[in-house]
């Protein structure tokens, strides 16, 4: 690949125009670019060229791009176009303007338990939505994941990870630290991944984004790999109320982990319960990029911005010390020298302009340094009989008002008083008090004004009135109604809804439940059907799924039987599954352990396998006939068999022997041997 410098400017794909390198990696530049065919910026990302030369690899990204192309989520980045150029492959994708979390990050910040929760619920919607379509990220980190301007978060680079894995390609060392850093089990193992992959990455990365630590990382990439095979979670108290969701998400088994749908809801319904989040401190980078044509598409999609790729907007600024009647010419320049320390010319800011000169023929008002203003026009003095008329004309209006307030007090002189908040009863008596008259103008509800009270009143407090005039009340019906919708088989999100579309405020709790899903609705504080008021709050308890149960002790060391496992196990809401297996030192129909094992900790409903012993293993008798003694009982040794003599005192050799060479037995079977 050629220089990032010799980029610029380039047209990819005859429609892309390079505009400014904007991050670099292992495996890709990204390029700020304009898409001149629809007129909107875009970002470019253009794969190293050893990978041009990879059929394999070729093969894999353009049906990972087309798969990738396919999704059109608001947390997923879109990906607008794919191709090569000049042999070297491309991706097309939106712009962003809030950069990444690990841009964020790398600035000291950390977030908040709440703003990690709101944040890792849009990526866990990303991640859901990709699932169910079939494709899985392989790849998730804090720096694919990026914010736009508004701070929604996006999931980047879809299917380029599984194609890369799968290239000839070795990339600079240091590369695969940053992905092993947030591997999940399966992966380091060599098992295979699925969409729970993801969903462990996910969790790490929170986890960093709010604690400032990577957890299990280790000193060696082989280090850091092991350490969290069979680990659980390590606790944080800046987690807070997020730790106990993480933990679920980054569980070492796979099957026992959540998925992304389910993540996302969990952490749906802890944003509910915390305090809603501060604005995110996103790193932007300004870019000094041309402006797009005016009327077409001036929203920024992407950027994958970097520390070191940052520019800054010039800006033009006036002298402020400069009198306006005096004009500073623009200073001359020299044509800028490029060299190797010398900025492009597109980076290079503008002279500073100062105001233009004076035109001829347009007099000006110019403050003197002490005094009232050096020059007036010539009509302003001609119109100075203007003020006297005003004040005339301002002196009758004055007397006009003053009749009229004259007038009123003398023919009204009834003040209406305040009855808002009052009882109808006590309003009507309060207004036949002051000589007027009580009307009831419509009725409403209200949440402020209790039923039967005074919502309004027409005149106001404080008007007066003449005797006898009709001050008109609107009363409050109290309270609007509304009915508590059915929550039963909701999730959490749906029930928020539902309750706040009827004007209720849902407070939720968690518990587990043996019968009810994680995440849907167990209980709510009143019937179907109940009459609620607009504002209450209702009680709603969501699942979290079976307890989690400990698995007995006592199920290893040929301890209990298998219908004694069972049973033990079915007492625990756990599902037991038999599998038998040879042991030398477990009796027959005997536990020989369990998987998990004893004493670990598992999702309740959860699925046990029971190893039962079938007692020690078959091996075939060797045939012995003529051997010595010695050598017979060397063969029977090496297949784990005993034996007994008979014979003369002088005999040494095998003449016959029970069973029979060739019969199949158990390890431990004592084979009679006859001596001559």
């Amino acid at each position: 690949m050629s220089s990032t410098a010799e980029q610029v400017g380039r047209v990819i794909g005859g429609r892309y125009r390079l505009l400014a390198a904007v991050g670099a990696g292992a495996s890709a530049q990204v390029f700020a670019a304009d898409d001149t065919r629809l007129g909107r910026r875009v970002a470019v990302k253009l794969l190293h060229p050893a990978l041009a030369g990879d059929a394999t690899f070729l093969r894999k990204f353009q049906a990972e791009a087309r798969l990738a192309a396919s999704l059109n989520h608001r947390n997923v980045l879109h990906v607008y176009d794919w191709g090569d150029e000049d042999g070297i492959p491309y991706l097309v994708l939106e712009y962003l303007g809030g950069g990444s979390l690990r841009s964020l990050l790398d600035t000291g910040r950390l977030l908040s338990p709440q703003q990690a929760a709101a944040i890792g619920a849009e990526a866990a919607h990303g991640l859901a939505y990709a699932h169910r379509r079939g494709l899985v990220h392989r790849d998730i980190k804090p720096a694919n994941l990026l914010f736009d301007d508004d701070g929604r978060l996006l999931v980047a680079d879809f299917g380029l990870a599984r194609a890369l894995a799968e290239a000839a390609i070795t990339e600079p060392l240091g590369t695969v630290m940053g992905t092993a850093r947030y591997a999940s089990p399966e992966q380091v193992e060599g098992r295979p991944v699925d969409d729970r992959t993801d969903v462990y990455s996910l969790a790490l990365t929170l986890y960093e984004s709010v604690t400032g630590r990577v957890p299990f990382a280790g000193e060696t990439t082989v280090a850091t790999l092991m350490a969290r095979v069979g680990a659980v979670l390590p606790p944080a108290r800046e987690l807070g109320p997020l730790a106990p969701v993480l933990a679920q998400a980054a569980i070492s088994e796979p099957l026992a982990r959540l998925d992304a749908a389910v993540f996302a809801s969990e952490l749906e319904l802890l944003s509910q319960e915390l305090d809603p989040p501060e604005p995110l401190p996103l790193s932007r980078t300004d870019l000094a990029l041309p402006g797009l044509p005016r009327g077409l598409d001036r929203d920024p999609t992407e950027r994958f911005g970097s520390a070191g790729s940052s520019q800054v907007i010039p800006t033009l600024v006036a002298p402020a010390t400069a009198p306006p009647s005096q004009a500073v010419p623009p200073p001359i320049l020299p044509p800028p020298q490029v060299g190797p320390t010398t900025a492009p010319p597109s980076q290079i800011a503008p002279p500073r302009i100062s105001p233009p000169p004076a035109l001829s023929g347009v007099r000006r008002i110019v403050p003197a340094p002490d005094g009232p203003l050096a020059e007036l026009p010539r009509n302003r003095r001609r119109h100075r009989w203007l003020p006297w008329l005003l004040a005339v004309l301002l002196l009758e209006l004055v007397a006009g008002a003053g009749v009229v307030v004259a007038s009123r007090v003398v023919w009204n002189h009834d003040t209406v008083p305040r009855v808002v908040g009052l009882q109808v009863t006590a309003a009507n008596a309060a207004l036949r008090r002051a000589g007027l008259t009580p009307e009831v103008s419509g009725e409403q509800y209200s949440e402020r004004v209790g039923p039967g009270g005074v919502m309004s009143q027409l005149p106001r407090s404080g008007a007066r009135e003449k005797a006898g005039s009709i001050v008109k009340m609107g009363i409050s019906k109290g309270r609007h109604p509304t009915v508590l919708p059915r929550l039963a088989g909701m999730t959490g999100a749906m029930a928020s809804s539902a309750l706040r579309h009827a004007h209720l405020v849902p407070d939720f709790s968690k518990q587990y439940n043996e019968t009810v899903d994680l995440g849907v609705v167990v209980s709510w504080d009143s019937l179907a059907g109940a009459k609620v008021f607009y504002g209450d709050t209702v009680d709603v308890v969501i699942s979290k799924g079976p307890a989690p149960e400990t698995i007995p002790a006592d199920l290893s060391g040929g301890v209990l039987t298998w219908t004694q496992a069972e049973s033990a196990l079915t007492d625990l809401h756990l599902n037991p599954v038999e599998d038998l297996e040879y042991s030398i030192s477990v009796s027959a129909g005997y536990v020989v352990t369990s998987r998990p094992s004893p004493g670990h900790t598992v999702p309740g409903h959860s699925t046990v396998t029971v190893f039962v012993s079938e007692g020690p293993p078959f091996v075939k008798v060797p045939q012995l006939y003529a051997d010595s003694v010695a050598v017979a009982e060397q063969a029977l040794s090496s297949v784990g068999l005993q034996w007994s003599l008979y014979g003369p005192p002088s005999a040494g050799f095998v003449v016959a022997q029970i069973p029979g060479a060739g019969t199949s037995v158990r390890v431990g079977t004592t084979v009679t041997l006859y001596l001559f």
